[in-house]
């Protein structure tokens, strides 16, 4: 962040549409130059929000604010903002420099300013010896760049993404991906970023903000929603493989509190009212192979080699459905159809009550 001066604020902002409200209640504020990151699943509400934020899309209920000033009804044009599509949105019969500079060209801007500024974008995003070509002539990767070209020279105060890159291919994604954070640092702009992708929000953003059903569920940074999941929607939703999530309740065993399930048993603090029902949850990635006991026993009927790790998909012993995940080094197709111990730091288990889905403990 280069500033506490705050860059955008959402409050109390909604959208109906007819009788269905599709987002409800938003607040959030951005500092200036921060790089946050709209995340869900389609239809959770977040291409609405940026859309309302460009003024596309006009608000039911609340106020947005650029920079302190309010621009809840103000036109798009008039909002200090730029947007780059999810499909470029280029003109196919202007050249890549009539692309990057008509917006400024309509607003009058002086044309040697103009020329100036689609040099400096095209520079920044190497991108200078396409210029002259129309959008036909150029890849996927290149027309992105054009987008975002599109956007630099308007030197806006918040740039609107909107999953820009989930028409490129997975290794063209990884390096936009890379070219994208560059570019943030490099320009220090305000951004707000939707996807649906989690790669893309564990890496690119300051803050994630995570959706669903048209409301917030989480703020925070990628360690704090992937560490402390603020409920059991974030902690099914972000990390790849899925959070293990394992129905228990809290019990006395000779003093000690024990979250007992079906297949497990894990030794708690003091902290948790007895007989609670709750839901534990294990990261894939903290569950390791014992020699001995473990804390689970997990009979593997899946194993899913990925190259430095494998995935181990099976049921705990003793529990009649739900599978569990482990994530193990190496190449471990021998352990296919075997019964495996598994243990975990307990300091690594994530308690989240039953009824109301709300993290229990941090």
């Amino acid at each position: 962040m280069r500033s506490q001066e705050i860059g955008l604020q959402l409050k109390g902002v909604g959208k109906s549409f007819g009788s269905v409200r599709v987002v409800q209640d938003l607040d959030l504020e951005v500092v200036q130059g921060e790089f946050v990151v709209l995340l869900g699943e389609s239809g959770c509400g977040k291409s609405t929000t940026l859309r309302m934020i460009a003024g596309l899309d006009e608000v039911s209920e609340g106020q947005i604010f650029i920079k302190g000033r309010d621009v809840t009804q103000v036109a798009p044009m008039a909002r200090d903002i730029a947007m780059v599509f999810q499909n470029y949105a280029l003109y196919p019969h202007m050249d890549v420099a009539q692309n990057m500079s008509f917006a400024l060209e309509l607003a009058g801007v002086n044309p040697a300013d103009i020329s100036k500024r689609v040099v400096d974008a095209a520079t920044i995003l190497n991108i200078g010896h396409l210029l002259k070509r129309k959008p036909k002539e150029l890849s996927g990767g290149q027309r992105q760049r054009v987008a975002i070209g599109r956007c630099i020279v308007r030197e806006p105060s918040v740039f609107l993404f909107d999953e820009p890159l989930s028409n490129l291919d997975a290794k063209l994604r990884a390096h936009m991906r890379t070219e994208l954070a560059i570019l943030h640092e490099r320009l220090g702009k305000t951004t707000i970023y939707v996807t649906h992708d989690q790669v893309e929000a564990m890496t690119l953003a300051s803050r994630i903000v995570i959706f669903d059903k048209g409301r917030i569920q989480q703020v925070g940074t990628p360690s704090e929603v992937f560490n402390q999941p603020a409920n059991l929607f974030v902690a099914g939703f972000i990390g790849m493989p899925s959070m293990n999530l394992l129905d228990g309740v809290v019990q006395s065993d000779g003093g000690n509190l024990v979250l007992k399930g079906p297949g497990f048993a894990f030794p708690l603090g003091q902290s948790v009212a007895r007989d609670k029902p709750l839901i534990a949850g294990v990261r894939p990635q903290t569950l390791q192979l014992a020699s001995g006991p473990g804390m689970l026993q997990l009979q593997v009927d899946v194993v899913e080699y990925l190259g430095m790790e494998s995935l181990l998909v099976g049921k705990l012993v003793g529990a009649s459905e739900g599978r569990v995940t482990a994530v193990v080094p190496g190449q471990r197709a021998d352990l296919l159809r075997q019964t495996v111990n598994l243990a975990m730091d307990p300091a690594a288990l994530h308690l989240f009550d039953k009824a109301s889905g709300q993290r229990v403990r941090v």
